[in-house]
């Protein structure tokens, strides 16, 4: 049966064997040891078992109580002996050394790591057929490959297929990356667990203890950005943000996720944070127009001819009206894979006979996460999409002005621009005026759920 100094020893050496080059190390190491003491000796096994705690991350402290030696007696084998001849083997002058953390900082400075790739897909989705998005996806490579934006969101109404562009991204790209994580944010998890995830993967458990205070972890997983080229990708980031309220605004204790986002754009790294969200948070317009390295892709419905792949794939022959349904539903893949099910089990595959149906058909679950969707507006959103939904036809800016009753005039304004930016609303541009309607489905799911914006 093994001690716990040997389990210890094991444990240590399969983590550090996975990270650095340790033969290697205990080669040139012994060999400025030997030059130290001016004797042909190699590295003991203790000075080998301390070298790898130190690259792991563990402290002194905690290493001299699993070998089973007093601090002091250790602290001072290292000081005498691994702190010199790492100053050695890395040129730096003789007690230079001042925190036991550089010897990991130094050795990998000189090339003693082992390149990694490390991959956590978590809750990322398996895509099996994907179509069209060759102009999204450009645009999305050429601002974190070419142009080195370190904080991108990809926003967009449910089922437009946010989720599914991310990934096939992600796989895309993914050689360009040492670590790639993927966390969704469904359950509103607070930034100081989801950091407490975060960081011992990025920096490959090294990171043994983590502070408490929300800033210094911060700083943690910035740092973590700045020594490795990350992509952390957190998706349904809408979830940390208010109800009722405007666009954008934080959830009561959340607000620091939005001072990470600021850091993540603002401060110099060479990692991406990609959100994925049914509307921005409130500082991502101010962020791109600051130009900090901030880009934000609003998804739109697929063209014709995508749509239509997406129909045939689905089971659905080619018909005349075809291109009537994927009008209905604007390209929205989500609604048209349901739509496609539907007709198949209940028009005997007929579009027509679908979309002769007395009122549009919104099967589930897109009508309960446009629900859920529309439940997030303030009462001044609801006002003006109730009246839009009411209106078949395009308003003028003007027509809502008149016949919807707000606080203050200029609150129109700020609620068309919260519509837009939630992709709730369209604007269509007309003999030189704005008119604002909103797509058949939300009018549908509005009308028929009246409830939905009590």
């Amino acid at each position: 049966m093994k001690s716990n100094t040997n389990r210890f020893e094991d444990e240590l050496f399969i983590k550090a064997a996975k990270l650095w080059n340790l033969e290697k190390l205990y080669t040139e190491l012994a060999h400025k040891k030997n030059i130290a003491t001016n004797r042909e000796i190699k590295l003991t096994p203790v000075e080998k078992a301390c070298l790898r705690g130190l690259l792991c991350g563990y402290p002194p402290k905690k290493i001299a109580a699993a070998l089973h030696w007093s601090c002091g007696s250790l602290s001072v084998q290292l000081t005498k002996g691994l702190y010199r001849y790492v100053e050695s083997l890395t040129n730096r002058k003789s007690n230079t050394l001042k925190s036991w953390r550089d010897i990991s900082i130094w050795l990998e400075a000189a090339g003693y790591k082992t390149p990694q790739q490390s991959q956590d897909w978590g809750e990322a989705p398996q895509i099996s057929a994907f179509y069209g998005r060759t102009r999204e996806l450009n645009t999305l490579k050429q601002w974190i490959s070419l142009k080195g934006s370190q904080l991108v969101a990809i926003l967009g109404i449910v089922g437009v297929g946010k989720t599914s562009l991310a990934v096939k991204l992600a796989r895309e790209i993914q050689g360009e990356f040492d670590y790639i994580i993927w966390r969704s944010l469904s359950s509103a998890q607070p930034l100081k667990q989801l950091l407490a995830q975060l960081i011992p993967f990025l920096s490959h458990h090294q990171s043994s203890e983590l502070p408490e205070d929300i800033n210094l972890l911060m700083s943690h997983f910035l740092e973590c950005l700045r020594e490795h080229r990350c992509l952390v990708i957190l998706d349904d980031a809408e979830q940390i943000l208010s109800r009722g309220t405007l666009v954008g605004k934080y959830q009561a204790g959340y607000e620091d996720y939005g001072q990470l986002f600021r850091r993540v754009a603002q401060e110099r790294h060479q990692s991406c944070l990609l959100l994925i969200s049914w509307e921005p948070p409130l500082e991502m317009e101010l962020l791109e127009k600051k130009n900090y390295s901030t880009r934000s892709l609003t998804l739109n419905g697929l063209p014709t001819e995508d749509a239509r792949k997406l129909l045939a794939a689905n089971g659905l022959s080619e018909q005349e009206q075809d291109m009537e349904l994927i009008k209905r539903y604007r390209g929205n893949p989500l609604g048209l894979k349901l739509a496609v099910t539907t007709i198949k089990d209940f028009f005997f595959g007929s579009v027509s006979e679908f979309l002769s149906w007395e009122e549009m058909i919104v099967p589930e679950p897109m009508r309960a996460m446009l629900i859920e969707q529309l439940n997030r507006l303030d009462e001044s959103e609801k006002k003006v999409i109730a009246y839009l939904a009411r209106n078949p036809t395009p308003i003028y800016i003007k027509q809502l002005r008149h016949s919807i009753t707000l606080d203050y005039n200029s609150q129109l304004i700020s609620v068309l621009q919260s519509l837009e930016r939630r992709s709730l609303m369209e604007k269509i541009s007309h003999s030189n005026r704005t008119f604002f309607t909103i797509i058949p489905v939300i009018r549908t799911v509005i009308n028929q759920h009246e409830g939905c914006l009590l």
